[in-house]
């Protein structure tokens, strides 16, 4: 055999090729062709130390399911054989974070190991029927950046076939969709949320209408109350309205206090100065601290109108706040409203709101004590977080 392209077999069972020289070049540093890191690493790995076996011997169907796989700008991952060992094209590298390259050539149960009881039965379930699994939007739970996490792709899972019908592996075309999903989910609070709000807004109103025509002497007083009590309203919508839509537009510090009288300043009542008292050191929010704060308060206080003292023409309210120990302590102290019977059997969404937004955005905590003679509240934030 003295042309070049002629095949021959050496002693040590590799395919070899002789080129023009007479040379013998070896054909398994060859495969896969072209570019691209995961064929580098390909290349490089000593697969005769793994299930697969040297790339000499590996299946026809295989080579051209990898030759396939490796050029497409779609996000693929090959798993093949009992072991489901694991090959991968450029595209899908990013989609598995920290596990590329570990991952490249391995058994899918080391390194998918936090999800492996999910995802085995849709391999296995492949390998063994020959039936194509699809779904979007498919939820997974990862470690991938050092941290756990559920992100979601659409997925199509295929049987890879030899000309005998038989079955080596799974070719998987996935699509990260964790962006989509999570836009969409920011999309649907929103709208509960506007629901929830102009919900809480007729009740609110029905509130600060019944204040200002218990307080008022003469219809212009009505009116003149009723205004400025809606103006105080839509400033302490203000404050929270850019935590709910995920911008931030103030510019300045503001303190406890203002947040806390911006608040409850729609449901002061001319005729009782003891109705709402306030008390506590200056203690400065930060821009970004300040919608949190301000929409817990806006929740409990349209709940003490709609159900607690608010509601109640001898009710009255008491917020309180000072600094211990690294962080700002409010109490929330409600008396002469409806007497309370039992605590709530749920949690409204406002409430839930409520709590996320000084557990998520401050860290804090929210505890509530259901008194018959009223609500006791305590919020207690970081002053650090407080500031920010």
């Amino acid at each position: 055999m003295t042309q070049a392209g002629v095949a021959s077999l050496v002693p040590d069972g590799k395919t070899c090729l002789l080129n023009a020289m007479g040379t013998v070049r070896n054909v398994e540093g060859d495969f896969p062709q072209g570019g691209g890191e995961a064929a580098a690493l390909i290349r490089s790995l000593d697969w005769s130390a793994t299930s697969l076996g040297p790339i000499a011997d590996w299946p026809a169907h295989l080579k051209s399911a990898v030759s396939l796989m490796l050029p497409a700008k779609a996000q693929i991952v090959l798993f093949w054989g009992p072991e489901f060992v694991a090959l991968y094209n450029d595209a899908y590298a990013p989609s598995i974070g920290q596990k590329h390259p570990t991952a490249l050539g391995r058994p899918a149960r080391e390194n998918w190991a936090e999800l492996w009881d999910d995802l085995e039965p849709l391999l296995r379930g492949v390998l063994n029927t020959g039936e194509t699994v699809f779904a979007k939007d498919r939820p997974f739970y990862i470690e991938r950046h050092g941290y756990p996490e559920t992100v979601y792709f659409d997925i199509s899972y295929s049987p890879v076939q030899d000309l005998a019908g038989e079955i080596g592996g799974v070719l998987c075309i996935v699509s990260e969709t964790t962006e989509r999903v999570a836009a969409q989910e920011r999309q649907r609070l929103l709208a509960r949320e506007a629901n929830h709000r102009v919900k809480n807004m007729f009740a609110v109103f029905q509130g600060i209408i019944s204040l200002s025509a218990r307080s008022a002497r003469t219809p212009q007083e009505m009116a003149q109350s009723l205004r400025g009590r809606l103006n105080a309203l839509m400033q302490a919508k203000d404050l929270i309205r850019p935590g709910i839509m995920g911008t931030e537009t103030h510019s300045e510090r503001t303190t406890v206090g203002d947040v806390v009288r911006t608040v409850l300043r729609p449901y002061e009542d001319d005729t009782s100065r003891e109705r709402i008292i306030l008390g506590g050191p200056t203690v400065p929010v930060g821009v970004m601290a300040v919608t949190g704060l301000a929409l817990a308060l806006h929740e409990t206080t349209t709940n003490a109108a709609k159900y607690g003292a608010l509601s109640e023409p001898t009710g009255s309210i008491s917020v309180t706040w000072v600094t211990e120990g690294g962080n700002l302590q409010l109490d929330w102290k409600e008396t002469g409203g409806p007497a309370i019977v039992a605590p709530p059997s749920a949690k409204g969404f406002g409430s839930v709101l409520a709590e996320r937004s000084i557990s998520d955005q401050l860290g804090g905590k929210v505890e509530h004590n259901w008194l018959p003679s009223g609500l006791r509240l305590r919020v207690t934030v970081p002053l650090d977080r407080l500031a920010v």
